[in-house]
């Protein structure tokens, strides 16, 4: 199912293996990849009552750039649209939109169609609260505004 060549600029062996998902779900409901470095604060039903099944996915839309050039295991940092939008991904399996995501595809498509969700329109991709992915190092708790208090907190650049 997974017999891709590793890219020079590819963290891990298992980089593209969130967008295998709608077709490990069986293209039917809905799933979420997440990645291995998030810490859950709330309860996840607050989340998931947030699905809308007009959107083929909904994930946290950062503007991300980040300062440093090195990431997990000393892997050379890169930057490019869309910047971790794709660490946590509620997937609309049964969208017809994420057909598209088959095994095939996912192993030879070039890393933009698949890092910049190109297999769909902008429109198609609906935003999650920040705070359901705050990133460490980024995004900022306001003192006295609750909706900025996070649920999930992701630490991209190290575990604490």
């Amino acid at each position: 199912m997974y017999w891709r060549e590793r890219g020079k600029l590819e963290s891990t062996e298992f980089s593209f293996s969130q967008f295998r998902t709608p077709y490990l779900a069986n293209y039917q409901g809905w799933a979420m990849f997440v990645d291995c470095d998030f810490l859950y604060l709330s309860d996840i039903k607050e989340l998931i009552d947030l699905v809308n099944d007009q959107y083929p996915i909904m994930c946290a839309q950062h503007d991300y750039a980040p300062k440093e050039t090195t990431k997990m295991d000393g892997a050379m940092q890169t930057v490019y649209p869309r910047k971790n939008w794709f660490s946590k991904v509620l997937y609309n399996c049964g969208h017809p939109k994420n057909r598209v995501l088959t095994p095939e595809v996912v192993n030879s498509e070039l890393d933009a169609f698949l890092y910049w969700f190109q297999w769909l329109d902008d429109s198609e991709i609906e935003s999650v609260p920040f705070v359901w992915k705050f990133l460490v190092g980024h995004n900022r708790v306001v003192e006295g505004d609750p909706s900025t208090v996070s649920k999930a907190i992701q630490y991209t650049l190290r575990a604490p």
